[in-house]
């Protein structure tokens, strides 16, 4: 169709003033975009409908995708998922993950980039078997949304975002992060880590609650910071707001948080605390029966039989 209209339009050239040189160049212009327009939305739209749905670590245990997480430092992280299928994937991702240091590849002592808790006393996560110098560190995945979302109440524990790969390409996600033992070697790029749920590095509900809190935009990175070291290593709000970051030669400090951050973690935590009691509550409602352990059920008491 382009070489048609070209065809027709270097013939009637010569004969045309140049204002209806320029009107009929436009009319060209939107005459090809109404007819390619349609055929590359249809295209678009096969694509997606075409795409198969699949929950990220299921995924990744099913090798349907590789999946390489790439700390920057303590607060960022880069995801990559390669989609090594052929066909489109819409994958569910986590509303929550941890991010593990692979020892084997990483080895020992190559922490460079600053002591996340240094002095601080050693990480309660009930499930970590990281025995490397380098923190864990958790973060969420919830609807990729930038900016402070605010902690709008809620029940809390809602699913993560939806992300589309094409056929054998990587898709880039970009996402914060927080630290989750206190007292170890920060992240960082020279470490290899990989992305597991977030429950088997830590099963705590509040800290999940927490970093899908970060992840939907909720809340900020510092103040997630405090928040989640308070619950993952019980530092108390005094020992957070005394924490320093920096000491300058002069004698000069630079704290790690600032009032404003403690009081957004103060609220986090309380949130996350009535966001997990109320999904608790509701699961307890929802249980049957015969859900229920025997050693929870009510006791049967024996009746006697009146008749006889």
């Amino acid at each position: 169709m382009y070489r048609y209209f070209a065809s027709a339009f270097d013939t009637l050239r010569p004969s045309m003033s140049l204002s209806q040189y320029c009107g009929v160049a436009l009319c060209l212009v939107m005459i090809l975009h109404a007819t390619t327009a349609p055929a590359a939305d249809r295209t678009a739209s096969k694509n997606k409908l075409d795409a198969k749905e699949v929950e990220l670590f299921a995924a990744m245990e099913n090798g349907d995708v590789a999946v390489k997480l790439i700390p920057k430092d303590a607060k960022l992280a880069t995801v990559l998922i390669e989609n090594k299928t052929k066909q489109p994937l819409r994958i569910q991702l986590p509303a929550a993950f941890a991010g593990v240091p692979v020892l084997a590849q990483g080895g020992f002592g190559d922490g460079a980039g600053g002591r996340g808790g240094a002095g601080g006393r050693g990480s309660r996560n009930s499930n970590n078997n990281n025995n490397s110098q380098n923190q864990g560190f958790g973060g969420g995945m919830g609807g990729m949304m930038g900016g402070m979302g605010g902690m709008m109440g809620g029940m809390g524990g809602m699913g993560g975002g939806m992300f589309n790969v094409a056929p054998e390409a990587v898709g880039k996600l970009k996402v914060a992060t927080v630290c989750l033992e206190h007292g170890k070697e920060d992240p960082n790029p020279r470490i290899a880590y990989e992305l597991k749920p977030i429950s088997k590095f830590n099963d705590d509900p509040r800290v999940a609650e927490l970093c899908g809190m970060l992840g939907r935009g909720e809340l900020d990175q510092a103040s997630a910071q405090a928040a989640a070291w308070h619950f993952t290593d019980g530092l108390s709000w005094q020992e957070l707001a005394q924490k320093i970051a920096v000491r300058h030669l002069n004698g000069s400090v630079e704290m790690y948080f600032s009032p404003r951050n403690m009081q957004v973690a103060m609220q986090a935590v309380s949130v996350a605390n009535i966001r997990v009691a109320a999904q608790k509550q509701l699961q307890s409602q929802q249980q049957s029966p015969g859900d229920v352990p025997a050693e929870h059920q009510p006791i049967k008491t024996a009746q006697a039989d009146s008749s006889k």
